[in-house]
This record gives structure tokens, C-alpha cells and sequence, in this order.
């Protein structure tokens, strides 16, 4: 008799709600002829590693939890004030803290600037990103993981469908000029077929993958044992500053080093294995 899983979960230690997807196949990449009508997106089209996303292939995915919405400030604070990391620590796990205000000597709390609570946290580090996923019990998705809760099991091309929609998302056209990113729960009409808030725009995410611009070839034929080493850590999603359509797609690829930001706005989404919710 198969497990049966709960649809959400809430993660009693991050306060994180996490969506069920279920296990099965689904589109993962893309074919030619959507790498071709990606380029006509925008005129910098060809400038992108389009090809590192070929060849489409079917995957099959045990069923996982992923986070509706990302990291937000708040929680990320209560995760510092928890680690309480050392100067060095810290600069290893974050970029640039934004809206967030460390302990001073006059006020020993952290603080969060006013209306930024609920926006999630930017410039974290693959190693920040993967120290709040283990103080938080859960882990970072797989880069395949990522992929089917952004596009579900159709193949589509943007989280919400086929066709690209300026005012689906937080990107560099549909900011305020005072802002950069938006509430974590903003944009409900770009949810992906799961449910999940801004898995294109607002702030990147980190997988746990390494980056191989080859390993679609080798997944194609069956082995889907991810990269034991690349050219640094996946990321995924595209930023409030980005401002080409293509660069929003589920199946868009970006790498970073895992120490450093050379992508600025990238976040957390954390995952889990669906037996851990079967357990708690």
C-alpha cells in the first residue's frame, strides 16, 4: 500500500510551510525549438549558456517537500540570533546583510527595518544558505527537485504557463524604484502548478547541486546521480533585477561559486525528504 503524505507541512523549527510533490516524472530542460524561441525573448538571447539546458529529458522524482514561499528576513534573523555566528562566520554566509541590523552595544538585538519582515532575505552565500537549512532540519533542493515544483509535470515554460506575464512576478520592469524585492507571499497569480510563491523573480535560490553544463546529456540517459564537483553551485529563479523574459524560465541554469555572490538577490528555499515529515 503506498505512504500517504500529508499535502503541507509546517516545519515546527523554522515555522516554514512546505508543499508535498508527489512522486513521478516530469519534463525536466528544454528541447530546441524552446532554446530557439527563448533567444527571440530578448536581444541578448544567444549571450546566454541556452545549451546548457539540453537535451529535454523525463525524470522521475520520489515525492520531496519544498517550501512555499522563501527565507524570509524574519526567519533568518531568529537563525542568527540562534547561531549567534562569529564575525568571519557570518561574512561567510552572507554577502551583505540588507535589512537586517546586527547587535550593537547600545542595543543587543537584531533588527529588521520596518516592512521588510515578510520579503525574503537576499545576497546569502551557498554555505549561508545551506547552515540555515540544517539549523532549520531541512536541506536545499535538488536541482531537479527545484525544477518540477516550478513547472510541474507539463513542461511549461514559466511557472504560470507557456506565455510570459510582466505583472506574474517581481522583476527589473515591474519594480518600484524605492524597492528591490517584494513580500514573499506578493504575485499569487505566478504560483507554480504546486502552489509555490516566486519561483521566478523577487530573489534566486540556491540548489545543492553542483554546476555542470554537460550533465544533461548524461541524465538523458538514465543516470540522474547529480555532479560530484563543477563550476560552482546551481542557482535558480531570477532576480528583481533581471529584466529578460527568458532569464525567468523554470528551466533557466545559473552557477555561482558557493563562497561568494557573483549573482546579487540570492536567496533560500529549503526543501525536505518526504519520510522526515512521515516521522516528526
Amino acid at each position: 500500500m503506498p505512504m500517504s503524505f500529508p499535502e503541507t507541512w509546517t516545519n515546527p523549527r523554522d515555522g516554514s510551510s512546505l508543499r508535498l510533490i508527489p512522486a513521478g516524472p516530469f519534463l525536466m530542460g528544454s528541447t530546441q525549438d524552446e532554446i530557439e524561441a527563448a533567444m527571440r525573448m530578448h536581444k541578448d538571447g544567444p549571450a546566454f549558456a541556452l545549451l546548457h539546458e539540453t537535451p529535454q529529458f523525463e525524470a522521475w522524482r520520489p515525492a520531496f517537500y519544498i517550501s512555499i514561499y522563501a527565507v524570509t528576513n524574519l526567519q533568518f534573523a531568529r537563525f542568527l540570533s540562534a547561531a549567534r555566528p562569529s564575525t568571519r562566520r557570518l561574512e561567510s554566509w552572507v554577502e551583505r546583510l540588507e535589512h537586517i541590523a546586527l547587535p550593537t552595544r547600545t542595543d543587543r538585538s537584531i533588527r529588521i527595518d520596518p516592512g521588510f519582515d515578510r520579503h525574503p532575505v537576499p545576497n546569502v552565500t551557498w554555505f549561508g544558505a545551506q547552515a540555515y537549512c540544517r539549523w532549520a532540519g531541512l536541506r536545499l533542493p535538488s536541482e531537479m527537485e527545484w525544477e518540477k515544483a516550478a513547472r510541474g509535470t507539463d513542461g511549461r515554460i514559466f511557472p504560470w504557463g507557456d506565455d510570459w506575464r510582466p505583472q506574474a512576478l517581481r522583476w527589473h520592469e515591474h519594480r518600484p524604484s524605492e524597492e528591490t524585492t517584494a513580500p514573499v507571499d506578493a504575485f499569487p497569480d505566478g504560483r507554480s502548478p504546486y502552489g509555490l510563491f516566486q519561483m521566478a523573480g523577487n530573489v534566486e535560490e540556491w540548489c545543492g547541486d553542483w554546476y555542470r553544463p554537460e550533465v544533461y546529456r548524461r541524465y538523458a540517459q538514465g543516470d540522474l546521480r547529480p555532479p560530484s564537483r563543477g563550476r560552482g553551485r546551481v542557482v535558480r529563479g531570477g532576480t528583481c533585477m533581471r529584466h529578460t523574459p527568458l532569464e525567468f524560465r523554470c528551466a533557466m541554469r545559473r552557477t555561482s561559486p558557493p563562497a561568494l555572490i557573483n549573482i546579487l538577490y540570492t536567496g533560500i528555499r529549503c526543501a525536505c525528504d518526504a519520510a522526515l515529515v512521515l516521522e516528526s
